[in-house]
């Protein structure tokens, strides 16, 4: 992970990129030339710059120029050692990294590479050993997963007990076996508080405005918005409070901004308006701003009376906000339906609508234009288009005379095409909702509950005897908002 800018500003590890020296190193053994940077004891850690080419960099620094250079071996163990911009304070979490290169791969060793934190320096001018520390961070990355000559990050978190102000960057835990002596180059040394700071509340010119919120937090593993998102920078882009967590293996952490709009407006999005209607535009009056549309009219409001891009531009001491809609006029949808109807008996009638300037529906989700009704009610229906919606409706009244049922006398179920079917209908105010043919015993021959309500003059599918036969209906009159049952019987005759 890179450090941010905000971020790397709080490094308590002076120079931690060797950028820094007092004088260009042009050979081996001048740690001393980085400074703050110094030697802890009596071996010979090296510092180089691309300053002065000496053939020792093996591989470019991490970052920068610079880079520091440790040596390991029997009874040898190089240290870096540096004090800090600042003590640490006494139960604050703290975020370490450093990167570390090698090109003996095969003989780095692991758990033993970090960094000891301590109150005083650790030093022994007399002395090439190794320290025996337990420090703070240490490498536990699995032996053998280092490549050669690239760099690997070491990191981890430090509670401070308070007051320790000096690094020592070295070996602690191994000495390296015969023969198993190997460079390490080092790079990038930082130290940072584990912070979570999205800065002050903030006010911003107006809606075209941004500004992107960074929460990058040394060792963060997880972000959470409060709008769900789960990077460490956020763009906002309207007003409003906004709030996020960071979790660290140290501690979880909170923050939130109140961002502002100086000017907040808004003209909407671009609309259609019907021929002769006017729109009003209107942002808010505030004390100190000055005001110019497109026309070069200069009040709060503006109305429009005709097609156009329309353009307002605000200022407000130095905030200057703008904002443009686009209005489109057309011709308004037409709709007429027609006079209502008085119908009788089975009478039926087709609605055939005018219609122009949009879309047609009924509201009843009826498709089509042009309907046959064949019953009492009021059909509504409307027309859409970008500008309006408009709505109309027919009134269709079977009471012009009584509604009743009817039924034949007599039918030939011979075959022949004609009058085969003893068929009873009505009005379209009736609904049948079951027909009974009975003999002259009083037997019942044929039933249904269902439509059609039709008999083809069979019993048993057999044609039954020339006669007379009964039958009885049972309906739903439903008019003026009501429904009633009925019942009706007759005689028929069936005949060859």
């Amino acid at each position: 992970m890179f450090l941010s800018e905000q971020v790397a500003g709080q490094n308590l590890v002076p120079n931690g990129s060797f950028e820094t020296y007092s004088n260009c190193p042009r050979q081996d053994n001048l740690l001393i030339e980085a400074i703050p940077w110094y030697n802890p004891n009596r071996a010979t850690p090296d510092f180089y710059n691309t300053c002065f080419q000496t053939g020792q960099m093996s591989l470019p620094p991490h970052s920068g120029q610079g880079v520091g250079r440790l040596f390991f071996d029997q009874g040898w163990a190089e240290y870096l050692g540096v004090r800090l911009t600042k003590p640490l304070d006494a139960k604050e979490c703290y975020y370490f990294e450093m990167y570390v290169a090698t090109d003996a791969p095969t003989k780095y060793q692991t758990e033993t590479l970090g960094a000891y934190f301590s109150t005083d320096p650790v030093t022994n001018p007399a002395s090439t050993d190794r320290f025996v520390l337990q420090p703070q961070i240490l490498d536990n990355s699995p032996q053998g997963s280092i490549a050669g000559l690239q760099w690997h990050r070491i990191a981890g978190f430090l509670t401070a007990k308070g007051g320790e102000q000096y690094v020592t960057i070295g070996s602690f835990t191994k000495t390296p076996p015969f023969l198993g002596f190997y460079y390490l180059f080092v790079d990038d040394i930082s130290l940072v508080p584990t912070k979570l700071e999205l800065g002050n509340d903030s006010t911003l010119c107006g809606r075209k405005s941004t500004l992107l919120l960074d929460a990058t937090t040394p060792g963060a593993s997880y972000y959470r918005w409060n709008d769900g998102s789960t990077t460490p920078t956020l763009l906002v882009t309207r007003p409003g409070k906004y709030s996020v967590t960071a979790v660290t293996n140290c501690k979880t952490l909170r923050d939130s901004i109140t961002i502002d709009y100086a000017l907040d407006f808004d003209l909407g999005a671009d609309t259609t308006l019907c021929n002769g209607k006017t729109l009003t535009l209107k942002v808010p009056a505030t004390a100190g701003s000055t005001y110019r549309w497109q026309d070069g009219s200069r009040q709060s409001t503006l109305t429009v009376q005709q097609e156009g891009l329309y353009r307002i531009q605000v200022t407000q001491a130095s905030c200057v906000a703008s904002d443009s809609i686009y209005v489109r006029y057309i011709r308004p949808p037409q709709l007429d339906l027609g006079p209502d109807q008085s119908l009788c008996g089975a009478q039926l009638f087709t609605v055939k609508p005018t219609v122009s300037e949009g879309k047609f529906s009924w509201l009843d989700q009826v498709t089509g234009v042009e309907r046959t009704v064949s019953s009492s009610g009021v059909y509504r229906a409307s027309v859409q288009n970008d500008c309006a919606t408009v709505l109309d409706s027919v009134l269709i009244d079977y009471e012009a005379c009584e509604c009743i049922l009817y039924a034949p006398s007599s039918f030939t179920p011979n075959g022949d095409g004609l009058n085969d079917l003893f068929l009873a209908y009505g009005c379209g105010d009736i609904t049948i909702t079951s027909l009974a043919v009975f003999d002259r015993w009083g037997e019942v021959i044929f039933q249904t509950s269902n439509a059609p309500f039709q008999w083809d003059g069979q019993y048993r599918g057999e044609l039954c005897e020339v006669g007379v036969y009964a039958w009885s209906i049972q309906y739903q009159l439903n008019q003026r908002g009501k429904s009633t049952s009925g019942q009706k019987q007759g005689a028929l005759t069936l005949l060859r």
